[in-house]
């Protein structure tokens, strides 16, 4: 299953050249994780991101809808990734694909802790290991 929004662009996300600035990926990439972290129940400062991975597709314009879709691709112990991908409205072509490490926090401890089982379950819905 994929949590699947739409993020509409902004003026401000464009560049001199006409396009979105390539750091506004990580903006939307952020906003579709977070709604589809809330959207499952998993809210709260015990996740960190530990890493971030990106692969532009193709230019986007504004004024342009994008359809994200979350999922989960891999669960470890304290760890999960999420992927992010984007595709243009007005092209139907995917434009962006994002994976976040997040990572599972201890603070009081500052390490990291093994993933909550509630957590797994819920990931696991999401779970689409096949789309690397």
């Amino acid at each position: 299953m994929r949590h699947k929004m739409e993020i509409t662009t902004r003026f401000s996300d464009i560049d001199l050249l006409g396009h979105i600035n390539n750091a506004s990926y990580f903006t939307y990439m952020e906003e579709a994780r977070l709604y589809f972290m809330q959207s499952i129940g998993i809210t709260g400062g015990s996740l960190i991101i530990a890493s971030a991975k990106v692969d532009w597709r193709a230019q986007t314009y504004f004024p342009d809808t994008l359809d994200a879709e979350s999922f989960v691709t891999r669960i470890g112990n304290s760890s999960f990734d999420v992927k992010t991908t984007l595709t243009s409205q007005s092209s139907s072509k995917v434009v962006f694909e994002g994976v976040a490490t997040l990572v599972h926090f201890d603070y009081e401890l500052q390490k990291s802790a093994p993933v909550p089982p509630e957590y797994r379950a819920r990931l696991e819905e999401y779970m689409d290991g096949q789309a690397n």
